[in-house]
């Protein structure tokens, strides 16, 4: 039927377990064994899934493989799939082999059954986490009273569980106050891939990690079809990370989600045209005076035990945005007291690791062109940093660390022998865990 590349990816027909869980068995070319910790991947939904179509079903398991095929020019080979999601893939394809031109981008996605589907879908879905992006995305569309859609095992690791249960009653209470629907997915998407491995091998190609600035938007957006047929979903939008001058590639791209589509659903990267700043000052800022509340908002991924914990990199630069904007963060989730600015100030200005990478030094950057020349408040004695900040120069962060140790250490490792590599976890844990965890 096909002829068999040397590396290969097949995807076997999805069974969906007791109505809500999709189980897809994978298997692949030995020389390719290293980019899987599993042939197994699922994800677990709130709804009933025996009406969805098998096409359909492919989608999540293959919107988490692609980019790995993608990345080492390995071919997919899958029974039935919809055709205007094969045809968007090859749309998205073009342009990332455009961003990543050391990449082969020489996958076929071989379908036996390319399946035509239309249902009647009218709804709005919002892939929804909490931050910044995500509550922004949410009022823009109020209106459309959008089904909120979260997920864990994206950006909350599965044996979080007892974090995962916090921040589910806290915004189901919130789709509850705001009278929309919310649905939960369970899934071990990147937990059956290495990333390790994978963050080694196609760092230095990439502008980032490899989740972040290549395969998020695709898994993330994927693992959301099936809810799109049972809740009727036509439209599916995905909060903007940056604004359309951001200058290089990221995973979750206005140029690559708007290309996204399956049966008739249509997917949209909503708010690129505004950056991180004007989000908060026109959107979230304008939502709290009307309404007279202030929204929780969850952006730390650096811990686990808190919504956030006001001291990691992300987490001081949304406060120092909302300060900005003379916005309490401390009623947002945040705890920032008198002397946060003191300690940032010391952070961005002496601290070479603070900052990493250049979409960290763009946001920054976004918060700089909005300081004003006067201020008409000081809340948390912020006016002195901002004025020193104003004038800081913020470019030369995003040279530093050119020399990842970490993915230095975790290359070596995984060019080993299985057998010495388990030697390695079995005699030295300390140094395996830090290899394999980053």
């Amino acid at each position: 039927m096909f002829n068999v590349k040397s590396k290969y990816i097949k995807i076997e027909q999805p069974k969906v377990l007791k109505g809500h869980l999709i189980a897809s068995k994978i298997s692949y070319s030995a020389n390719i064994e290293k980019y899987f910790k599993s042939d197994l991947f699922y994800a677990q939904y709130d709804e009933d899934l025996q009406n969805v179509p098998a096409c359909i079903l492919q989608i999540p398991v293959l919107s988490s493989i692609i980019t790995i095929a993608w990345a080492i020019g390995a071919d997919v080979y899958v029974k039935e799939l919809d055709k205007t999601y094969l045809e968007s893939l090859n749309k998205i394809k073009s342009i990332m082999k455009t961003w990543y031109p050391k990449l082969p981008f020489s996958t076929d996605v071989c379908v036996e059954y390319a399946v035509s589907n239309r249902f009647s879908s009218q709804g709005y879905g919002l892939l929804f986490s909490g931050g910044i992006d995500s509550t922004t995305s949410y009022i823009r569309n109020k209106k459309m009273k959008p089904n909120l859609i979260m997920i864990w095992g994206a950006d909350i690791p599965l044996v979080e569980e007892e974090f995962w249960c916090k921040v589910k009653k806290k915004f189901k209470d919130f789709a509850k106050h705001e009278n929309v629907g919310i649905n939960f997915v369970k899934t071990n998407m990147r937990e059956f891939i290495n990333e390790a491995v994978l963050n080694t091998e196609f760092g230095p190609y990439l502008t980032g990690s490899w989740w972040g600035s290549f395969s998020h938007g695709l898994a993330l957006l994927g693992i959301c079809a099936p809810a799109t047929v049972v809740k009727r979903l036509g439209t599916l939008l995905i909060a903007a990370s940056f604004d359309s001058r951001i200058k290089y590639p990221w995973g979750s791209h206005w140029l690559t989600d708007n290309e996204l589509s399956w049966a008739h659903v249509k997917v949209v990267n909503d708010s690129y045209e505004l950056d991180r700043q004007e989000k908060i000052r026109n959107v979230l800022k304008d939502y709290i005076r009307k309404n007279k509340s202030y929204p929780l908002l969850r952006v730390c991924y650096s811990q686990f035990r808190d919504f956030n914990c006001s001291k990691c990199e992300k987490c001081c630069r949304t406060i120092t945005g909302l300060v900005l904007e003379n916005i309490n963060p401390n009623k947002c989730g945040f705890n920032v007291d008198k002397d946060f600015f003191d300690l940032l100030k010391r952070n961005i200005g002496e601290q070479t690791s603070f900052i990493k990478g250049e979409g960290d030094v763009y946001c920054w950057k976004t918060i700089q062109k909005h300081i004003p020349e006067t201020f008409n408040h000081n809340l948390y004695n912020c006016k002195e940093f901002f004025t020193w900040f104003r004038d800081f120069d913020i470019s030369r962060k995003a040279k530093v660390r050119k020399f990842n140790v970490k993915w230095c250490i975790s290359y070596i490792y995984y060019k080993l022998p299985k057998n010495v590599r388990k030697t390695v976890i079995d005699r030295l844990k300390p140094i395996a865990k830090f290899i394999i965890h980053f």
